[in-house]
């Protein structure tokens, strides 16, 4: 909570400060206010207030008001555009942020970075790759195809629409490489059931150098389970030991883990990870469960089953 001393503000900078910590902590009923003191004070067609009140409806969810905010904005920038196509993709709305895409170019309105990484998620989600491919090649004629963010999310966009010659190609050409690019194309090959390419990427990714992440080994180990490759999926599982990486306290890692040597058959060490992990989630559970089931073990399953619900 925020106590909102109206008497002591000092103008718009202050306004937009508490904007942003109001959108950074989803607080809408003081957003609400700071929304109500900045009419009051005059500074209802503000541009940079207008865009914090976006963002800050957005990070909110109430989209309707956010729109409401744009809709009378006497002036726009691209700020003002990025911001609404941004809420609306993270409120689950990817055809609004495409519509929006093109009502501001046809607006004559140059998107920088951020606009055309938003767009490029939102074709990816959509499943619209001839789409993306002509967005694609407006973004190039712009330059910012060499933006890591934007290439990346590029890469990501055709992985998600099943592309993946053109994802390959479009990572060859990435000035900078990082552990999101390597991610990406990890993800598209497991994604498109590659898993072999996949882990041949994977094994590429560590012969440049990067280190892998949580996301990372969690999306190789998925490839391996997809696989039946325990062997690998161990070697991976030695790898995270012998690094020191804590595993038991990564859902995620240790819920891919019991996925992989459940799969393969190996429910003695399926269950030791299991065992290990400090807070439990409903895909470990599940994975263990299932089976205890497929093998036969139904005493052991239905009691997994009690533990679960209790």
């Amino acid at each position: 909570m925020i106590r909102l001393l109206f008497p002591i503000w000092s103008g718009r900078q202050r306004l937009a400060n508490l904007l942003r910590y109001c959108s950074k902590n989803s607080l809408l009923d003081q957003g609400v206010q700071v929304h109500a003191a900045s009419l009051r004070m005059g500074f209802g067609f503000d541009l940079m207030l207008s865009n914090d009140l976006i963002e800050m409806y957005s990070k909110c969810g109430v989209m309707d008001t956010a729109s409401l905010v744009f809709d009378r904005m006497t002036e726009r920038n691209v700020v003002s555009w990025t911001a609404l196509m941004c809420g609306h993709l993270q409120n689950g709305n990817a055809r609004a942020t495409l519509s929006l895409f093109f009502q501001m170019v046809f607006s004559c309105l140059k998107p920088n970075e951020y606009t055309f990484s938003t767009t490029f998620k939102a074709c990816g989600i959509l499943n619209v790759p001839e789409i993306g491919m002509k967005i694609h090649g407006m973004c190039a004629l712009t330059g910012f195809e060499s933006v890591p963010v934007v290439g990346n999310s590029i890469v990501d966009m055709y992985s998600k629409c099943g592309r993946i010659n053109e994802a390959v190609m479009m990572f060859n050409v990435l000035p900078v490489k990082n552990l999101i690019s390597w991610n990406t194309m990890l993800a598209g090959y497991t994604l498109a059931g590659q898993g072999e390419k996949a882990l041949l990427w994977f094994h590429r990714m560590l012969e440049n150098g990067e280190i892998p992440d949580e996301y990372t080994l969690t999306t190789v180990l998925k490839a391996c389970s997809r696989l039946g490759k325990i062997r690998e999926g161990s070697m991976i599982h030695g790898f995270l030991i012998t690094s020191g990486f804590p595993c038991s306290g990564k859902a995620a890692i240790a819920g891919s883990l019991i996925d992989l040597y459940v799969k393969c058959g190996n429910l003695a060490e399926a269950r030791r990870v299991f065992n290990q992990i400090g807070e439990k989630n409903v895909i470990s559970w599940s994975a263990l469960i299932l089976g205890y089931a497929q093998e036969g073990n139904l005493a052991e399953a239905i009691e997994l089953f009690k533990q679960l619900q209790n």
